[in-house]
């Protein structure tokens, strides 16, 4: 399983190790996250849950965006993807559970009806 760098944020760590290793449908790599990062962080899991997110992957698929200036535009269709490859981690504190400056929290407008 992956270990987070030095001063990754959470949610760069989720999709780092969701690429590389794949979601189990757990909190598996949130709680390695917690585990080697922020131990005090006893409430991760249901602060995850809170935005919507039932295991590591859903986090980035219901509760963040990648920030708007990281978006790709295809010249062609006009569609909007992230950015490849993935910018490193802007980076936070080393006891810090929060997103980095790439992410922005989606609103329940931006989520579809049923998630």
């Amino acid at each position: 399983m992956a270990d987070p760098d030095e001063s990754e944020c959470l949610l760069c760590f989720l999709r780092r190790a969701v690429v590389e290793d794949g979601c189990a449908h757990d909190w598996a790599h949130a709680v390695r996250f917690r585990d080697v990062r922020v131990p005090a962080a006893v409430g991760l899991e249901r602060r995850l849950q809170d935005v919507g997110a039932r295991c590591d992957c859903t986090v980035l698929e219901r509760g963040w965006w990648p920030e708007r200036t990281l978006w790709q535009r295809d010249l062609d269709t006009d569609e909007l993807t992230e950015p490849v490859p993935w910018p490193g981690c802007a980076g936070v504190g080393a006891t810090s559970a929060r997103p980095c400056a790439h992410w922005v929290r989606r609103t329940r407008w931006d989520v579809p009806s049923g998630w």
